[in-house]
């Protein structure tokens, strides 16, 4: 296993060798990949203030669909800026191109883990984001191998099946669901949502550890 650990660079910003420009990256305290990512392509999504309204300036040049991605997101972007570049460039990566993602080829959001001080990583294949459409959740009948977990993640709450859950419980509230079933987990995320808020769930999903436990590829956006 890679163990060679990143070092953050000073007030935790990222700073693209390109243009000089920085990205303030969501900081958690969550432990997350720290192992070094080799034969990779960063992707940078900057906070631009433009005749004062915020909007993403990305950067993806150079990017080569047959490495690793790592996306460098400014934590204070929102998911209603953020995910539809993120949709378009996931969609275009899985299209059959001259130069196909290989099978071992992945995706990161990298933030900074506040405990450790080091770079980080939740890793993903592929997300397939639905934008200003709810959730059918009469669609979706329990079974007899899995209970379906409906996660809502508005600007202020977090909900589980219309339950209010502090998100630091969110680990247990789960391992305790899941002693008696398997679970299957949809996410919702309001698309006023911080993009920080947003990896804060995403990384806390990550270290669960269970195979009761499975997440739909399907993240809904309204």
């Amino acid at each position: 296993m890679k163990i060679i650990k990143l070092l953050i660079i000073a007030l935790l910003t990222i700073v693209s060798s390109c243009d000089k420009k920085s990205v303030q990256v969501p900081v958690l305290n969550v432990s997350g990949i720290q192992d070094t990512i080799y034969d990779n392509t960063q992707i940078w999504m900057f906070l631009k203030v433009q005749d004062g309204d915020t909007i993403v300036e990305l950067n993806r040049n150079n990017s080569i669909s047959s490495t690793n991605w790592i996306f460098n997101i400014d934590k204070e972007l929102s998911l209603q800026q953020v995910v539809p570049h993120l949709k378009k460039l996931i969609e275009k990566r899985e299209k059959p191109a001259m130069h196909p993602k290989d099978e071992d080829d992945t995706n990161y959001f990298s933030y900074v883990d506040s405990d450790s001080k080091n770079l980080s990583m939740v890793q993903f294949d592929v997300i397939n984001y639905i934008i200003d459409r709810t959730l059918d959740k009469n669609n979706l009948v329990n079974d007899s191998l899995n209970k379906q977990l409906f996660i809502e993640h508005q600007k202020n709450k977090l909900f589980i099946n219309d339950s209010v859950v502090a998100i630091d419980q969110l680990n247990d509230h789960l391992k305790k669901l899941s002693a008696s079933n398997k679970l299957k987990l949809h996410l919702s995320f309001d698309k006023r949502l911080s993009y920080n808020d947003y990896l804060h769930l995403k990384a806390i999903l990550q270290n669960i550890e269970n195979d009761s436990i499975i997440i739909d590829q399907n993240e809904y956006m309204n």
